[in-house]
């Protein structure tokens, strides 16, 4: 249970996303390069677009394709983006503070 890591995940979101919306899906058959999560587990990944907007999101859910996602982590802002935006898996400051809380945890064991 914790966060969840994984090499290379980038895919486009090929419908427009707006600044409300909690789930998005990827383009098909992308899904699978994201990390598998199960009760408690997350990821961090960014929203971007060709104008060098982006949003930082908390990826709490993946079925196939369709992620369910906390927007506007780590000071971003939910914002829409178009179709065929970006969606990548990246190590964010998040990410690597969870991993010494969740290391830390682990070595006062």
């Amino acid at each position: 249970m914790g966060i969840k890591l994984t090499n290379n995940a980038v895919s486009l979101v090929p419908n427009a996303v707006t600044s409300v919306q909690t789930t998005l899906t990827v383009t098909a058959g992308t899904g699978v390069k994201f990390p598998v999560l199960g009760a408690g587990d997350y990821f961090f990944a960014t929203l971007s677009d060709v104008s060098g907007n982006f949003e930082i999101v908390k990826v709490t859910a993946r079925t196939d394709d369709v992620m369910t996602i906390q927007r506007a982590q780590e000071n971003t802002l939910a914002i829409p983006f178009p179709a065929n935006s970006r969606f990548e898996h990246r190590i964010t400051a998040a990410t690597i503070l969870a991993i010494i809380d969740e290391t830390d945890d682990y070595l006062l064991l």
